[in-house]
């Protein structure tokens, strides 16, 4: 209620194309993620902005849910893997914890899960999404042999010497709390590596 004059100008992005969106003046924040490259690190600058856990999960129906756990690397490159990517050049590149070439891709974390959900692949999400889907047996989560993938680091991209308004350093207070995992007590700025957007996500 402190800003209820303010009006907001959401776009949903993946991966780079929040940045894109920052760095073009149509968004002033993106939410990124920290180890997708930085578009511009001399125009657009990050800081720390939250933790999400990350979990490898599938359908009940699909054949990794009945494979012997843990599950080696090489047994997730045999199913389909879905993947978030993006429309910018070279978005291949940016693609995190792909386990082979068996891909079907997506630009959005929810189709991401609706595929999953309807038994058409493996795929990694963020646990905020998908722990009621977890405890219902809509999804069941796969154990990893050998595969470490460590939470999903996010952070507020902004444009270089640009000054946050009250309003704008609100939503980026509100956005930290939001179901992320709590960072003990360090906020460090963050080298030029990955993005998303404020989507305003951009």
């Amino acid at each position: 209620e402190e800003f209820r004059t303010a009006a907001i100008n959401l776009r949903i992005t993946a991966m780079q194309g929040g940045e894109n969106l920052v760095l073009e003046k149509v968004c002033t924040l993106a939410v990124a993620i920290e180890n997708v490259p930085q578009v511009n690190p001399d125009a657009i600058e990050r800081r720390w902005l939250c933790e999400a856990k990350m979990v490898t999960v599938c359908a009940p129906s699909h054949p990794l849910a009945s494979t012997p756990t843990p599950i080696p690397v090489d047994e997730f490159g045999r199913h389909i893997q879905i993947v978030v990517t993006d429309n910018q050049p070279g978005a291949e590149k940016t693609q995190q914890g792909v386990a082979g070439k068996r891909q079907w891709l997506v630009n959005d974390l929810g189709a991401k899960r609706d595929l999953l959900k309807a038994g058409l692949g493996w795929g990694h999400l963020p646990w905020h999404l998908v722990g009621e889907d977890l405890a219902g047996g809509q999804l069941v989560e796969l154990e990893r042999r050998a595969w470490h993938l460590g939470p999903l680091t996010f952070v507020i991209s902004q444009r270089r010497g640009y000054d946050l308004s009250p309003c704008e350093s609100r939503l980026v207070e509100l956005l930290g709390k939001a179901r992320c995992i709590p960072k003990k007590a360090r906020r460090r700025p963050v080298p030029g590596k990955g993005a998303k957007s404020l989507k305003a996500r951009a």
